[in-house]
């Protein structure tokens, strides 16, 4: 009996010292971190593209990022100029600033990227949202110095 309990004091004293190890040792973690005071007329500032769109198709593509691919028509167009059907190309996790779009869905997409292509980028802190908050707030816009101003940055944090 006192094996047993020799054995399980000893299976429990290395159970917590390799979590202590691989906190220690552990990578950091990387976490979405938008713009502080950020607001929807400077998202549409820095936009190349603004328009109302419904989602048709959703893919996952794995090249230099993983991200997902989301076909949509464009209804109205509020800035810019992209084709009827066009993708948008967003991580797939939210800690890497991907946003995750439903089909059949209409959305406010503010896009980045030349849409040439047939395809544009948008993120957590770029703005998309749902069309039924309106057409986008436009007042109060930037001034040409705070545009380009970084509105999501992946930072590094240490594991809690």
């Amino acid at each position: 009996m006192a094996r047993l309990r020799f054995l399980a004091h000893a299976a429990a004293a290395v159970t917590v010292a390799a979590g202590l190890l691989t906190a220690v040792f552990a990578g950091t973690a990387n976490a979405c971190s938008c713009f502080p005071g950020d607001n929807e007329s400077w998202r549409y500032a820095r936009a190349d593209h603004v328009f109302v769109a419904v989602v048709t198709a959703k893919r996952r593509e794995v090249r230099v990022e993983d991200q997902f691919i989301y076909t949509v028509l464009v209804g109205r167009e509020y800035k810019g100029d992209v084709p009827r059907r066009v993708e948008i190309a967003t991580h797939v996790q939210g800690s890497a600033c991907g946003i995750e779009l439903k089909i059949g869905t209409r959305y406010l997409v503010f896009g980045k990227s030349d849409s040439t292509g047939g395809r544009v980028k948008s993120g957590l802190c770029d703005g998309t949202r749902l069309a039924s908050g309106g057409p986008p707030t436009t007042t109060g816009m930037p001034t040409s110095t705070t545009v380009a101003a970084p509105t999501c940055s992946t930072s590094t944090a240490l594991p809690s």
